[in-house]
């Protein structure tokens, strides 16, 4: 394991960027639904192979998919909505960043888990920099919707991670439960943009066609390079690796999207891995 570990550090590194880049092509995209549900619909035609030379899962896995699929679809809802009422450099590091540290919120408030030095500092530092970025602007407003529905979005994020961890062992591969999972949450998030776009959706989805091919491609390589990380290394700084995509959002928000303020950003998304890494090595 020692010997793969820089392989399956770049793999991670690799994981965090292709989120980030898909993250800066939802912000990008004209009409978000439908690109998501494009996205989404792409994705599971790239898995098809996978479905066809494998058998259907049990329902000891069908439970966990569906549950999943319910979870995701508020997740995408929540996302869309707090790209429409805030800049990535602002929403992305909260709906990243949210997940872990909402669930060591939880474990030391109400589950009375008893955290390390270093875990609550990491917490501490994490829940700092989130309140920096709901800091306002000069002369400006905090943006409380947008913040709001990037916390909610990381909420959900942190749910179906769990439930698709609990699906993925309960699977026969974890490669077989990705692939069901891509098709059962296209479901959802394609009937919502069919009935808000009505007649209008295969016209709409066919501009969104090639944005969303290469954004299905990075989410499915996000997750592909995060497998294989995990299963050649330590999952605790792998998993503290992946939070790198906060800094790597923060990076293209402010280059690629020209948003103001972001070297402020940017310096908030590192101190934020910092507590967030802190948090994920004492804990491992």
């Amino acid at each position: 394991m020692l010997e793969a570990l820089p392989l399956a550090s770049l793999a991670m590194l690799c994981s965090a960027s292709l989120h980030a880049f898909m993250g800066l092509l939802t912000k990008q995209a004209g009409d978000r639904l439908v690109f998501r549900a494009t996205m989404m619909s792409i994705g599971a035609v790239y898995v098809l192979p996978i479905l066809l030379s494998n058998p259907v899962p049990e329902w000891s896995v069908w439970r966990f998919l569906l549950l999943g699929a319910a979870l995701h679809w508020a997740f995408q809802m929540a996302m869309i909505r707090a790209f429409e009422h805030g800049d990535m450099g602002l929403v992305y590091p909260i709906m990243r960043g949210g997940a872990p540290l909402l669930a060591g919120l939880v474990a030391f408030l109400i589950l009375g888990e008893v955290l390390s030095i270093w875990e609550s500092a990491g917490l501490v530092v994490a829940s700092l920099a989130v309140l920096g970025f709901g800091w306002p602007e000069k002369g400006g407003r905090p943006k409380v919707q947008a913040i709001g529905f990037a916390f909610l979005a990381a909420g959900m994020t942190a749910l179906y991670s769990v439930n698709d961890a609990s699906g993925a062992r309960a699977a026969s591969s974890p490669f077989v439960y990705l692939a069901w999972f891509a098709v059962v949450t296209a479901v959802p998030i394609l009937l919502t943009a069919l009935i808000r776009r009505g007649r209008d959706l295969p016209g709409l989805m066919r501009q969104e066609f090639k944005s969303g091919a290469i954004a299905s491609l990075f989410g499915l390589g996000s997750y592909g390079f995060a497998l294989f990380a995990y299963a050649n290394a330590a999952v605790g700084p792998m998993s503290a690796l992946r939070e790198t995509s906060v800094v790597i959002g923060a990076i293209l928000a402010a280059v690629v999207l020209k948003e103001g303020f972001g070297k402020r950003r940017i310096a908030l998304s590192v101190v934020l891995v910092g507590g967030l890494i802190a948090m994920r090595l004492a804990a491992a």
